[in-house]
């Protein structure tokens, strides 16, 4: 009896676990192209909700964190001033992945581009 109980609670832990991974959601990358006022223009892969950075010799650090919304049909990206403690919020831009470049409101401005969103 006691063997059956065993497997019993074995097989329940087991369902669980295989349900609970299925059930996280897979977080995905975006893509974004800047345009910065020295005229570089880098690429930054960032996962949705982490933050990706630049560094600007004698301007700051920014950051750069997109979330989606819509599924994949709408990207939010929330620029910041990583120089600053704790970090402020500067710009907050809506786009649509492919879509135009944005300017943001910032000093200085940048030109950011959700290029695509990748699926893990």
């Amino acid at each position: 009896m006691k063997r059956i109980a065993r497997w019993t609670v074995l097989a329940i832990v087991l369902v669980a676990t295989v349900l609970g991974a299925q059930s996280a959601p897979d977080k995905r990358d975006v893509v974004l192209d800047l345009g910065l006022p020295n005229g570089a223009t880098p690429q930054l892969r960032i996962t949705e909700g982490e933050t990706g950075s630049i560094e600007l010799p004698n301007v700051g650090k920014f950051g750069f964190v997109p979330s989606l919304r819509d599924g994949a049909e709408m990207v939010v990206v929330e620029v910041f001033d990583l120089s600053e403690t704790p970090r402020q919020q500067l710009d907050r831009l809506e786009m649509v992945p492919g879509g135009d470049s944005m300017q943001t409101a910032t000093k200085p401005p940048f030109s950011v581009r959700v290029s695509r969103v990748i699926t893990k």
